[in-house]
């Protein structure tokens, strides 16, 4: 019994650290897949529940997606990338900067330190919102050394994307360092994860999303203020 305690302690926290993907699950239009998935707490529930139908597993991810993730009031929550262990608190910061960009109705911002192909995806995301009408300011460092990653970012035949390459450095030993997404003047990542596989996957990073109004408009205004004061030049 103590032995099978352990497993069900370690698929409950796996299924904590995994609670937006609980609530996505959920919403499927043929639910009862999603057991054939090789998600961890798929196989998880499939290993501690053999004998389930198909249909009592799904149940038993409603309930307790019903009872237990319910929104709270919490304005903010721990961001984290890193070792892949079950049970830490916080959300996947690669997951949850894809989801706030797939979502955005309006604005997003987002200042870029560090970047690799890694980041291929979301790039991609960005444009295919900005073809939908969505403005995105982009605020980089070095742009020119990064040019080959923006490289169909600068093709979008719009006004609704801008790029902006810092220039407010004095010396080779400062520069845009800041890794923040802001989207719709509301939900805000503020993170030390840089747009890699390190970053993203590799590094152990930790940040805070941030659901305010207040403080995303206060980010807005920095990066407004900046590049009225000349510390950034629009490349695109």
């Amino acid at each position: 019994m103590w032995n099978n305690n352990l497993k069900l302690d370690y698929l409950a926290d796996t299924l904590i650290s995994q609670k937006h993907l609980v609530k996505n699950l959920i919403g499927k239009d043929n639910p009862f897949d999603i057991f054939n998935s090789k998600i961890e707490m798929i196989r998880l529930m499939n290993e501690s529940f053999p004998s389930c139908s198909l249909e009592d597993k799904y149940k038993i991810l409603y309930i307790i997606s019903k009872a237990c993730f319910k929104e709270t009031d919490e304005k903010a929550q721990l961001v984290w990338s890193g070792p892949d262990v079950a049970g830490l608190p916080g959300r996947d910061t690669e997951i949850l900067f894809e989801e706030l960009v797939a979502e955005a109705k309006q604005k997003i911002i987002i200042s870029i330190y560090s970047i690799s192909e890694y980041a291929s995806k979301l790039l991609n995301l960005l444009k295919n919102r900005a073809l939908q009408g969505v403005y995105i300011e982009i605020y980089v460092n070095e742009f020119e050394s990064k040019r080959h990653y923006f490289e169909e970012l600068t093709q979008v035949k719009n006004n609704r994307l801008f790029i902006y390459d810092y220039t407010g450095a004095n010396n080779s030993t400062q520069a845009l360092h800041a890794k923040v997404l802001t989207v719709d003047d509301k939900k805000s990542i503020i993170t030390s994860s840089n747009l890699s596989y390190n970053g993203m996957d590799g590094n152990l990073e930790l940040g805070v999303f941030v659901n305010s109004i207040e403080k995303a408009k206060e980010i807005r205004a920095i990066f407004n203020t900046l590049l009225q004061k000349g510390y950034f030049k629009k490349v695109k």
